[in-house]
């Protein structure tokens, strides 16, 4: 996955701008990784949620 790709998933995962996660994470990759894991968690929390939703 590149920066670009990373960054906007954190962006739609966090409710900030692109922009913001940019020049938050410039210096700092492993800031970057830290917040991609957390959007992936969320992601899959989201998906868990909506399949729970389904089944009632």
């Amino acid at each position: 996955m590149t920066r670009q790709e990373k960054i906007e998933m954190v962006a739609g995962t966090s409710g900030r701008t692109v922009n913001f996660i940019e020049e938050l994470t410039a210096d700092n990759d492993q800031l970057l990784e830290n917040l991609v894991v957390v959007a992936k968690a969320q992601i899959a929390n989201d998906a868990n949620e909506s399949a729970f939703e389904a089944m009632a």
